[in-house]
């Protein structure tokens, strides 16, 4: 008896398979680029990747509660968050300053300006609640120019008892601090 009693739980906990994993992006691929032709002297800013504090540059989709952070069960970020990051502000970059050559990969030249950003903060905590804290440098390539030094804090709210809930509102978040920088005017 006790025999069949064990191949019964086995067989009904195999048919409770978790729900399969899901992948997320910042949707930076989607964002139109401009398409239109820049003449050979245009400007390039290169983003340099983003710094994110250690424990959150994983592919995890965390919630804060407290001093604890919760791991996402079935949902993961298709690549480290500090590559979505740079991708993302990138991509906005591109849209936003038209006449730059804007990339996250080096090139044979070097770039009229970088720009360097440090997030101390992306936090998304039970309540829905996000706040992002980050420092960002636009430095010309020439030394003589100074270094346009800047740093902002966000909030935006949203739903987190999604994953994708989740990602609507870490993108919302990425997205404010682009529109902030977008907002300097770049001097290479």
């Amino acid at each position: 008896m006790t025999r069949s009693a064990a191949l019964l739980a086995f067989a009904l906990m195999s048919g409770c398979a978790a729900p399969p994993m899901q992948f997320y992006t910042l949707g930076a691929p989607s964002i139109a680029q401009n398409s239109g032709t820049l003449p050979a002297s245009a400007p390039v800013l290169n983003v340099s990747h983003v710094t994110l504090p250690d424990y959150l540059d994983s592919q995890d989709i965390l919630i804060r509660q407290g001093d604890q952070l919760d791991r996402s069960p079935n949902g993961r970020w298709g690549s480290r968050l500090s590559q979505g990051v740079t991708d993302l502000l990138a991509a906005h970059l591109g849209q936003d300053w038209p006449s730059y050559v804007v990339t996250t990969q080096p090139l044979a030249e070097t770039p009229a300006l970088r720009l360097a950003v440090n997030i101390s903060r992306l936090d998304l905590d039970s309540s829905g609640q996000g706040a992002l804290t980050a420092d960002w440098a636009l430095i010309p390539s020439d030394e003589h120019q100074p270094v346009q030094r800047s740093r902002g804090s966000f909030t935006a709210h949203g739903t987190v008892t999604t994953d994708s809930g989740k990602v609507v509102l870490t993108r919302t978040l990425v997205e404010q601090l682009a529109a902030r920088i977008a907002s300097t005017t770049p001097r290479p």
